[in-house]
């Protein structure tokens, strides 16, 4: 089974409340089409691998405030420090969503190794809140536990992308960290 990606990201979307969104690679093409809260943040659109670096350093700098992480499992891949350093300090407000379409969509498509599990390298890192969400209506029915309980949370959620990926049209990179500052009243 499999989620529609952006099916995904309109419930997360509608769900939302002031959490801030941290995205990287095909995520920050797409999650503007259902969102454009001043808390979203995709200054990492040629990040790859690092959302979840930068979502931890909001989470440990900002605990009031919850982050979710939405990164893909190609960029995962090129950055498995992450989980280690994620459980490592364990922010309570960080809640990551792994996109595992099993290829490196944003560079051609390439497929991911077949044997990859990625709750499995999450559970061997340390993270101690894993979960596999196969269907959207689960995700659903979890998403308000996954936005208030404490965390980290690492969540694997297969998808499927059927609509076309909009260009890529990130010049603004400096406007981007302005806007975050602003809606987190550092600016």
């Amino acid at each position: 089974m499999s989620i529609e990606r952006l099916d995904l990201f309109r419930v997360l979307s509608a769900r939302r409340t002031d959490e801030i969104v941290v995205t990287t690679m095909t995520a920050t093409l797409q999650w503007p089409l259902v969102s454009s809260h001043p808390l979203d943040f995709d200054f990492l659109a040629f990040g790859m691998g690092h959302a979840a670096d930068f979502g931890l350093g909001l989470a440990l700098a900002r605990p009031e405030r919850r982050v979710i992480v939405l990164k893909g499992d190609g960029g995962l891949l090129m950055s498995l420090g992450s989980l280690v350093t994620i459980a490592r300090y364990g922010p309570h407000n960080l809640l990551v969503l792994l996109m595992e379409n099993r290829s490196y969509e944003m560079t051609g498509g390439q497929e991911l190794a077949p044997g990859v599990d990625f709750a499995l390298l999450a559970r061997g890192a340390g993270v101690e809140q894993v979960e596999r969400i196969e269907d959207l209506a689960r995700f659903e029915a979890a998403l308000p536990r996954l936005l208030t309980e404490p965390g980290p949370h690492f969540i694997v959620l297969p998808v499927t992308n059927s609509e076309p990926l909009p260009p890529v049209a990130h010049t603004d990179h400096t406007q981007r960290v302005v806007r975050l500052r602003q809606a987190l009243g550092l600016a």
